[in-house]
């Protein structure tokens, strides 16, 4: 499972790449090729922490390709947080921790047992199950989003403030704002291909975990495809 989890991940990664419109300012083709070969380690190795060594590379890879993606009025050199400390960081942190609830809720309505995961281990306080199911949905569902949101300009300086010592936040219309278009997001049909919304992919697919574990079948996380 725990090899399922990174795979699926790095090709979400890989699809995201691939399908942004590229200028000749930055050469892609070489990410892909990079991650393609990391990928194909993925079969040998034997333990998490290993599995997390693989996911690492790829995904400083992909956050590379990711700062060329983004065209708004701020600038983006990576991630960082605890607290998050520019405004693509800070909504890219509201929308992990959205997405993750919406995980969460999904497996509780299952009953599942949220603090045992397969990738994630057990760590006091931490639903790990949800972090696993959160991998299959960051690239489709909220790097996505994040992407939409400042290259339309929908998410601009008025939305933000910086306190007296210096830390940026968003502000209470940022909020509304990000709250309002999070909500038509998830809810949005995914694409002409699939008849559903994300809200839907997500319970339908912790659904089918509980049907995998169940019958002792493989689970095949969800592939975004352009």
């Amino acid at each position: 499972m725990a090899r399922i989890i990174i795979d699926n991940k790095i090709l979400n990664q890989m699809a995201l790449i691939r399908s942004h419109r590229w200028n000749k300012e930055y050469d892609w083709h070489k990410d892909i090729q990079l991650m393609e070969s990391l990928r194909l380690q993925i079969p040998n190795k034997e333990s998490s922490n290993e599995l997390f060594g693989i996911e690492g590379m790829c995904s400083n890879i992909y956050l590379n390709a990711f700062v060329h993606m983004l065209k708004g009025d701020f600038a983006f050199s990576g991630r960082n947080r605890r607290p998050p400390k520019d405004p693509i960081n800070i909504i890219l942190s509201l929308a992990y921790t959205f997405l993750t609830k919406e995980v969460i809720s999904a497996l509780d309505a299952e009953s599942f047992e949220t603090y045992l995961g397969f990738l994630h281990g057990v760590r006091y306080g931490r639903k790990s199950l949800g972090l696993d199911i959160v991998e299959e949905f960051r690239q489709p569902v909220v790097d996505r989003l994040v992407m939409n949101l400042f290259n339309k300009r929908m998410l601009g300086t008025y939305d933000f403030d910086t306190d007296d010592t210096g830390r940026v936040l968003l502000n209470d219309d940022g909020f509304s704002k990000f709250c309002k278009e999070y909500e038509r997001w998830i809810n949005r049909k995914i694409s002409s291909s699939e008849d559903a919304s994300f809200r839907k992919v997500i319970r339908s697919q912790v659904s089918k975990l509980k049907t995998c574990i169940m019958s002792q079948e493989v689970y095949s996380p969800y592939r975004w495809r352009d």
